[in-house]
């Protein structure tokens, strides 16, 4: 997070935990959106983050290309970057999801290995209830 953003404090990013009961829902997925955007992340929730691929991986593949030395060193470098930067958004989209749900969630959510695929998982959990909770409240 930007230095800008760390100025406005810890409840500029502030996402209300989930109910239990399912209660707050639809306002916790849109707030959690909108969080995890304003951090710059929001790729890492929906999907569209994708983790960065091995160059070494895609060599023998039938891989046409053959670099010299210092291309594969720079490729090498490269993706260890942006490897390192994908981890940390993914880790930052994980941590703020797990400290705004349950822990009987988080035992359900924590084997799961991407944000995006925690996130789809609640969405899915809690969507299937939200006609009940609408119809509840109406």
């Amino acid at each position: 997070m930007s230095s800008s953003n760390s100025k406005l404090g810890e409840d500029f990013l502030h996402v209300p935990k989930l109910a239990v009961d399912r209660e707050n829902w639809m306002t916790y997925k849109d707030r959690m959106q909108w969080s995890v955007d304003a951090h710059g992340f929001l790729g890492h929730l929906d999907g569209t983050e994708k983790k960065p691929v091995d160059p070494s991986t895609l060599l023998g593949r039938g891989a046409s290309w053959s670099p010299s030395m210092m291309d594969k060193v720079r490729e090498l470098a490269a993706y260890k970057t942006a490897l390192k930067e994908w981890r940390m958004g993914e880790a930052i989209t994980k941590q703020q999801i797990a400290s705004t749900i349950p822990d009987s969630l988080f035992i359900q959510v924590k084997g799961l290995d991407t944000a995006q695929k925690i996130f789809t998982y609640l969405s899915n959990l809690f969507e299937k209830c939200s006609c009940v909770v609408s119809v509840e409240l109406l």
